[in-house]
């Protein structure tokens, strides 16, 4: 038997790293609805910039999964 199950929101241990379905644009969530821009893709120009009003990270008409490595 297999269950599969959508994951519960609580369970997301930021940050957690987001591609834009629609523009490109991979951000940094640091709280569900809290993000930075990381990498603006081809239409935006707000690399470096945060904001607070994005669509929930768990959107999945929004968002797609991304792995982000930050290496210094």
């Amino acid at each position: 038997m297999l269950e599969v199950k959508k994951p519960d929101a609580s369970e997301i241990k930021y940050p957690v790293g987001r591609k834009s379905k629609f523009t490109g644009v991979i951000v940094i969530f640091w709280e569900e609805k809290c993000a930075t821009v990381a990498s603006p893709g081809e239409t935006d120009d707000r690399a470096g910039l945060g904001h607070d009003g994005w669509p929930s990270c768990t959107d999945e008409d929004t968002w797609e999964p991304v792995d982000i490595h930050i290496y210094g």
